[in-house]
């Protein structure tokens, strides 16, 4: 794992490693326990209880203090360590379901609602992550970020595969993105909702929130996605769109008043939701949905274009 990560090893070379986190309370036996600096803590005070727990290990921007005789991985970057030993330590759960990502201010988590029910309709055993809940199969639990930390996320990509799910769809937030929690996931499908002014309290600029978002697309996090589905009435997602075609790469867009690859037509608000023409490569249907307002027709477009 050394070699793999660009690390430099000291200590015991012979390892077996069966987690790994940035949670001293979640650092047990075989563990590799992910040293990380934070704003308010530092995680470092807490390599002797972590030890004192079994842990095989430490990852870590430091070098190694005097006298410590475990294992310990100096890494440039430790953020992003972490999620590639995650990958190797969960044997790369990405790569064996398709993996769906989305981003964009508005949007995210009704569409892995929907991209979730159109897969199980399907007949498609189906894993979510989302601000609200994470879901493997019949199994919920509450979740505690929108995006978690990379060995969450492969944690749960590993139960999802174990469970035999071929499918997982996920929420990327800009934070995440720009921490490095989607690094080393493999996406077969990566979703772009909309751009709006939200979250400057963290990124400051549009244009930081705008690069924060484009690594879901950019091969930064280690791979392309597979194919790319962009919201075309956004001007960021146009932008986005021509840069991905321009590239070879392949990508499938949607909107309402520009030309795009899916759209609805048509369209008629009820009593009882909305019916529309969807219009598609693989045809053109009537559709009708509960949800109302031009928003959620947006919703249904994204999961229209990533649904497997």
């Amino acid at each position: 794992m050394a070699a793999v990560l660009n690390a430099q090893l000291t200590g015991e070379a012979d390892l077996t490693v069966n987690d790994v986190t940035h949670d001293s309370r979640k650092a047990t036996a075989g563990s590799l326990f992910v040293a990380i600096r934070g704003e308010r803590f530092d995680a470092h005070d807490f390599i002797p209880q972590v030890i004192a727990q079994g842990a095989a290990g430490v990852i870590s921007e430091q070098a190694a203090p005097e006298g410590f005789a475990g294992a310990w991985l100096q890494v440039a970057h430790a953020r992003q360590a972490q999620a590639v030993a995650a990958d190797l330590v969960q044997g790369q759960p990405s790569r064996q379901l398709q993996l769906v990502g989305l981003t964009g201010t508005n949007g995210k988590t009704t569409c892995v609602y929907l991209i979730t029910a159109m897969c199980e309709a399907a007949g498609k055993r189906a894993a979510m992550m989302t601000t609200v809940e994470f879901r493997v199969g019949d199994q919920r639990g509450p979740a505690a970020y929108t995006t978690p930390e990379t060995s969450d996320t492969q944690r749960f990509l590993r139960q999802a595969v174990d469970a035999g799910c071929s499918v997982a769809a996920m929420e990327a937030s800009s934070q995440a993105l720009d921490l490095y929690r989607c690094d080393a996931l493999h996406y077969s499908v990566a979703a772009f909702t909309n751009l709006t002014r939200d979250h400057l309290d963290y990124h400051k600029t549009m244009e930081a929130y705008w690069a924060a978002k484009r690594r879901l697309f950019d091969g930064t996090l280690g791979s392309f996605p597979d194919v790319s589905v962009i919201n075309a009435d956004d001007p960021y997602g146009a932008e986005l769109a021509a840069e991905i075609r321009a590239a070879g790469r392949r990508v499938t867009t949607y909107a309402l008043d520009n030309a795009a690859d899916i759209t609805a037509t048509e369209v008629r608000e009820t009593l009882a939701g909305m019916e529309f023409t969807l219009r598609a490569p693989a045809g053109t249907v009537g559709a009708q949905t509960p949800l109302v307002g031009r928003p959620h027709l947006y919703n249904l477009l994204t999961a229209t274009g990533v649904a497997p």
